[in-house]
């Protein structure tokens, strides 16, 4: 448990406030906008959305935000709140589980801190650059397990966004133990943070998917990178997060 961190403390009060603007919702008639052929939005992420900013932005107002839904002007250099109010937005409308909410603070393109909250499950999840990650205050670590082989990798769901993702895939099939496509991000970061996964593949994702994962996975002696090995920044698309051990080996499939 990691104590007497301002910065921290905010971003987990923020989250379970917008945690049970998703509780409260779960299941319940809401309006759904149709932001894509393949997207949607509900008015659930823009509650949620909401209830953290009221809170971010009376403890640090002179940080920037970025956000899903909204970014105000941000000084790339500075102190960044990246948030994903609903990440999972599609399970959670169909009634799925792996809905969360993502809290990630950036400085420049350094991921300091990362919370992450599924609250239909009361599963809290934060890291702190230097200090660890823990699901609901308890230290968590990566997998041990060192082969592709005997691991379990989930993979991007959003095939139409990247021509080679099936040839990847497949390439992942054929090296894996097994494959999961769960369809939340954040999930699928922090369960290769506990290790239940050996770690997961983005062909196109959005640093407000990531950000907080980023800082947790590491935490918990995982590795997170570009897909040629390179350290993520702010306008990370291709990303591998893996136990670390295993890494190598998933870089090898998307070359």
């Amino acid at each position: 448990m990691i104590e007497n961190n301002k910065e921290l403390n905010a971003a987990i009060e923020a989250i379970q406030k917008a945690g049970d603007v998703l509780r409260r919702n779960f299941g319940q008639k809401y309006r759904i906008i149709r932001k894509s052929p393949r997207e949607m939005v509900s008015e659930v992420d823009m509650q949620s959305q909401k209830a953290i900013l009221d809170i971010l932005s009376i403890h640090f107002p002179e940080y920037g935000i970025i956000t899903e839904e909204k970014t105000s002007e941000i000084d790339l250099n500075g102190d960044n709140w990246i948030i994903d109010p609903l990440d999972g937005t599609h399970n959670y409308i169909a009634g799925l589980p792996f809905s969360g909410i993502s809290i990630g603070l950036t400085k420049g393109n350094e991921f300091r801190l990362g919370v992450i909250f599924f609250p239909m499950e009361d599963r809290l999840y934060y890291g702190v650059k230097g200090q660890g990650a823990f699901l609901n205050h308890q230290r968590i670590e990566v997998a041990s397990n060192p082969e592709l082989s005997k691991s379990i990798v989930s993979f991007d769901n959003q095939f139409h966004l990247n021509k080679n993702s099936f040839d990847y895939y497949k390439k992942l099939t054929e090296r894996a133990f097994t494959t999961r496509i769960l369809g939340t991000a954040t999930n699928d970061m922090c369960m290769t943070a506990e290790g239940k996964l050996g770690g997961r593949i983005w062909v196109n994702t959005k640093i407000c998917d990531i950000a907080a994962g980023i800082v947790i996975v590491t935490e918990a002696g995982g590795k997170v990178t570009n897909f040629d090995g390179s350290l993520c920044t702010m306008e990370s698309k291709q990303v591998i997060a893996s136990n670390g051990k295993i890494h190598d080996e998933l870089m090898e499939i998307v070359r």
